[in-house]
């Protein structure tokens, strides 16, 4: 195993930072699509949520059309958004996101067009996807956002992190490019810090991962034996895998705006 971390000049970091707030308000945390954003294009549905931990179900639609199923953990103004494997669908993060919601944090999983309820051409647009995500959870009152992704979805995240001013990305297993979308070359010009965990017999990922590595200017990287995959590396190295993404979000959101019970409760009674 093997834990690295290439941080970004402290001048750099403050002024990306600042970039990222100012940028985040002048785009109202909408991308500046208020109509589409203030329709009916987000529908919540509320119910028997099975086994899975989540608060409620979502569905919400993409710019192109297609509408997305979706799952809420937790509360808060900081929300992390997780993004599935190819194969798999979000209830393979469902482990994750309840454990990140009972550390304050809003979690949003939700499955990629065309993965169980959700509609559209399976392994295709998975940027408009995750666009679509953010949002529904900026309109939801999110204030900062965090992406993780597992495989495709890794390297989906790390291509829309600066287009979604996000505080911060991390990537299981992550291809250095999915059809279209190119993590290489996203990461190239991106200061937005960076957490990559990938298996060290897991090829070609393992090399994928070194690659995006060395050309990110702000970089954790972790390398876990053995030769499991994307969501997978949660079956030998659970409890690792956790914590350092918890300390990876913990260490780039603000504190002031983790929920808590504490905080709940006092505003229940006032």
């Amino acid at each position: 195993m093997a834990v690295e971390f290439k941080a970004l000049p402290l001048l750099t970091l403050a002024l990306t930072l600042a970039l990222t707030v100012f940028a985040a308000c002048a785009s109202g945390g909408q991308n500046g699509n208020s109509d589409f954003y203030q329709s009916e294009e987000y529908v919540e549905l509320t119910g028997n949520i099975g086994e899975s931990g989540a608060i409620e179900k979502v569905r919400f639609r993409t710019e192109d059309s297609e509408d997305l199923w979706g799952s809420i953990f937790g509360e808060g103004e900081i929300a992390i958004v997780l993004t599935h494997m190819r194969g798999r669908d979000q209830s393979s993060w469902f482990p994750f996101a309840r454990l990140a919601s009972d550390s304050g944090y809003k979690v949003l999983t939700f499955d990629f067009r065309g993965y169980g309820k959700s509609t559209g051409k399976r392994d295709t647009r998975m940027d408009r996807d995750l666009e679509a995500a953010v949002a529904y959870v900026r309109a939801k009152g999110a204030r900062q956002v965090i992406l993780i992704g597992a495989s495709m979805g890794g390297t989906t995240a790390i291509e829309l992190a600066p287009e979604v001013n996000a505080q911060g990305v991390a990537a299981l297993s992550p291809p250095s490019s999915f059809g279209k979308i190119n993590a290489l070359n996203a990461v190239s010009s991106m200061l937005i810090p960076l957490l990559l965990i990938v298996a060290e017999n897991d090829p070609p990922f393992t090399g994928d991962a070194r690659n995006i590595e060395t050309a990110a200017a702000a970089t954790q990287f972790l390398e876990l034996p053995g030769q499991q995959h994307g969501t997978n590396l949660f079956a030998e190295h659970s409890d690792q895998i956790s914590g350092i993404l918890l300390s990876f979000i913990d260490r780039w959101t603000d504190d002031s705006l983790v929920a808590s019970e504490e905080t709940q409760s006092q505003s229940v009674e006032d």
